[in-house]
């Protein structure tokens, strides 16, 4: 990280903004102008500051002309010839920018009182022969806030969340600029995103109005009461926590005891098989001659030959494929998608892939546009658009954790036969429940030799710990094993959680008589919601989510279903989009008909409107 002495930058106490984006031509100039209209309106002296300027468009005096007020001054601290990254050799020709340049030139301004900082290109363009960019100057300067400039188009909430990211814990906030024509539904539906993750949206712009519409001015003005209070000397996670509270988004630990008597329908021991006595004795064995831990990384001694045994099984299992076996599932789809997916590559994803898909697709820097869920048409056409453009990465699921729903896999592999791309597939919903050896849909649709990673998980159906990876090639396994850090500098999952692994793997494929009759009871158990005016998702899943659509009358319905002896999974936004939080019933294969009886009853006692 670069050392400056911050001394430098407190001495006249300047209020400080940086505005930045992911990439040029997004209008960071007309925003820093309008922002220092805002300022200057207020009565405040302004500078506007191009921190590099590449070409001959003059930002910083084009600032000042939109801001068009005798309160606001402008400065260009490095100019480069050509209108290219900073770096480029046709820039560099002429002495090469250096981050320590910059800051020098910045210390060197006069006294105002709001400073606005204007990057060149995205964030992430580097500006130091060193490799430092953007982000290394904002962590020198430490500005009151980053504003992130987003075009308001198709594909806005992607670029967001990439900047989300990258930007981490440093206070930033969004501003949307319509820097095109865009639809009135686009528009909404980008605020309404970004809104439901809880993105900080300060406001957006429309061309014509040529002014800002401001959504939470608290982001410029309530971070400093006055000029001399620095916002850094709150604590923004603190500010996170007190703003989840206030959305009831907060999360707490709740202790399940072991007197608790609930039939468990949050969960996802699908097959029951958490308490079976084969899982327990293997446990036990494994315990008592390996004790209570692998007490070691799988590279230095964790890797015991249960943990061989467990992935041989799973090689039989996946027609002779290499696996590799990880401590979670979250882990796994993380690392593998950052090892195999390079920066200029393109991931098209499902729109409601899982949290840990999405995590590993925004450390990979590579682009990622969405498809509309399950929508395979409209897949197929960004296959087309995209197809001689750049490597692509297909990134799915089969049974999706929230809806209970899955895609045409097979069409899915019609589609690889057509288009080139790798396919990144999570079966970790499906594992145990589908299939005539129970290995998921994979099998069902007999689409395994078209599937380049499928990752499973050993922790719901198979009621075990931990998850695993099935490659299509060998070297897969190979790299994993010698580059991914979650792999080789974290302690192995115990023994025996192998060893309950192996035999869950052996009970599922020794009784297909479970699936058989757990999925006729799946689809019955819909079809009586439906008809009894429920809105209800999915076929034959074991999940079944259940729409209510206020988060209330979902909170409301699950403690009806609690009062009666069932717990079930009451889901709110920002897990789900705005207006359809929804109970999410995980159905297991041991349920009775007594059982069902009880949820009717459940069903029955609350209004449904």
């Amino acid at each position: 990280m670069f050392d400056v002495q911050r001394s430098k930058f407190t001495v006249f106490k300047v209020r400080t903004y940086f505005i930045t984006a992911n990439d040029t031509e997004v209008g960071k100039t007309y925003i820093t102008g309008l922002l220092a209209r805002h300022f200057a309106d207020q009565g405040y002296s302004v500078q506007i500051v191009k921190a590099i300027e590449c070409g001959e468009s003059g930002d910083a005096e084009c600032a000042l002309r939109i801001a068009g007020s005798n309160r606001v001054t402008a400065y260009t601290l490095l100019q480069y010839k050509e209108p290219l990254a900073p770096l480029a050799k046709e820039n560099v020709s002429g002495g090469t920018p250096t981050l320590a340049a910059v800051i020098s030139k910045l210390a060197e301004l006069p006294k105002a009182d709001v400073r606005l900082i204007e990057g060149a290109g995205g964030v992430a363009v580097p500006i130091d022969p060193a490799g430092l960019d953007w982000l290394d100057l904002i962590d020198a300067v430490l500005p009151d806030r980053v504003i992130a400039v987003v075009d308001n188009r198709l594909g806005s909430i992607n670029q967001s969340r990439l900047l989300h990211y990258y930007l981490g814990d440093r206070p930033h906030a969004f501003i949307l600029n319509e820097v095109s024509a865009v639809g009135k539904a686009v528009n909404a539906s980008n605020l309404d995103a970004l809104t439901s993750h809880a993105f900080p949206l300060l406001g957006s712009v429309q061309s014509a109005a040529k002014t800002i519409k401001f959504f939470d001015l608290g982001l410029l003005d309530s971070t400093q009461t006055n000029l001399e209070k620095n916002v850094y000397t709150q604590n923004p996670r603190i500010e996170k926590l007190e703003q989840r509270k206030r959305n009831a988004n907060f999360r707490e630990l709740k202790i399940r005891h072991q007197d608790d008597t609930t039939l468990n329908l949050s969960d996802n021991d699908t097959l029951g098989l958490r308490n079976h006595p084969a899982l327990i004795k293997a446990a036990q064995l494994a315990t008592a001659k390996w004790g209570t831990s692998s007490s070691a990384s799988p590279l230095i001694s964790g890797y015991t030959e249960l943990h061989a045994e467990l992935e041989n099984k799973l090689s039989d299992w996946y027609g002779g494929r290499p696996v590799l076996v990880w401590n979670s599932g979250y882990s796994a789809n993380q690392t593998v998608l950052k090892l195999f997916v390079d920066r200029n590559d393109l991931i098209i994803a499902d729109r409601l892939i899982h949290n840990s898909l999405i995590s590993g697709i925004l450390q990979t820097g590579a682009r990622l546009v969405r498809f509309r869920h399950n929508d395979l048409e409209h897949l197929e056409t960004l296959l087309e658009k995209y197809q001689s453009e750049r490597t692509i990465h297909l990134v799915t699921e089969s049974v999706y954790s929230m809806d209970g729903d899955y895609p045409d896999l097979r069409k899915i592999a019609q589609l690889k036969s057509k288009y080139p791309f790798t396919w990144f597939l999570d079966e970790a919903h499906a594992l145990g429940w589908y299939g005539e050896t129970g290995s998921g849909l994979t099998e069902v649709f007999n689409v395994l030799e078209h599937v380049d990673i499928l990752i499973g998980t050993l922790g719901k159906a198979l009621a075990s710990s931990g998850a695993f990876t099935v490659f299509k090639e060998d070297w897969r396994r190979d790299y994993c094993i010698n580059e991914a850090g979650e792999f080789i500098y974290s302690t192995y999952l115990p023994p025996a959680s192998a060893a309950s692994a192996i035999a869950a793997i052996e009970q599922t494929q020794q009784h297909p008589e479970w699936r058989t009759f757990a999925q006729a009871k799946a689809c019955n158990f819909r079809k009586t919601l439906l008809a009894k005016g429920w809105n209800v998702l999915g076929a034959e899943s074991a999940i079944v989510p259940v729409i209510c659509g206020a988060s209330k009358a979902t909170i409301e319905l699950g403690n009806v279903f609690l009062q009666h002896g069932i717990r079930v999974g009451a889901i709110r936004p920002p897990t789900v989009p705005k207006g359809q939080a929804r109970l999410r019933i995980s159905l297991k294969s041991t349920l009775t008909d007594p059982d069902y009886k009880l949820l009717y009853n459940c069903f029955d006692q609350q209004y449904h409107g």
